[in-house]
């Protein structure tokens, strides 16, 4: 398959995500999605509908049959408030879901710029994630990792990078 890469450019000393903006034409499922720190499999029946970016963070819309959620993902996110309870831990990821921010998922792992350390990497909402067992079903499918190390179908990411050397 081709891979694609859609890459985040930011407005000169802007940290802020940019708005969404509707992909020329949606990613279907099933793929695997990667993006700068972790992966996510797009099931059957989801589409990627819009990307927003900056220099520093991304996210993109999936819509699905059970409804849509938002994947953030960002390199300079802050510890998570509030309390956490552990839902899913596997290798190098560990997913909370934090009461303080109703129905969203905090997602830990280590990267290459942590030391081995966990650190808040993406944050997954959306109206059908209500802090109950069907969320599995969307938890499961992310995996904070390398995404070198496998064959994705389609990447979104962001850096600094791009600003200064476009060629990438």
């Amino acid at each position: 398959m081709l891979k694609t890469i859609v890459t985040a450019i930011a407005l000169l000393g802007s940290s802020t995500l940019a708005r969404a903006e509707p992909l020329a034409e949606p990613v279907v499922g099933p793929k695997l999605i990667c993006f700068k720190y972790s992966t996510f499999l797009l099931g059957d029946g989801e589409k990627i509908t819009d990307f927003s970016g900056s220099a520093e963070a991304m996210a993109i819309t999936v819509e699905g049959p059970s409804g849509a959620f938002r994947i953030g993902e960002s390199e300079i996110f802050a510890p998570a408030r509030g309390r956490k309870r552990l839902v899913v831990s596997k290798g190098q990821t560990s997913i909370y879901r934090v009461s303080s921010q109703g129905g969203r998922y905090a997602i830990y792992g280590a990267t290459d710029f942590s030391n081995g350390k966990d650190r808040l990497i993406i944050w997954l909402s959306g109206d059908n994630l209500r802090g109950q067992t069907a969320d599995r079903g969307v938890l499961d499918r992310f995996e904070v990792r390398d995404p070198a190390s496998v064959k994705c179908d389609q990447t979104f990411t962001y850096s600094w990078d791009f600003l200064s050397d476009p060629a990438k």
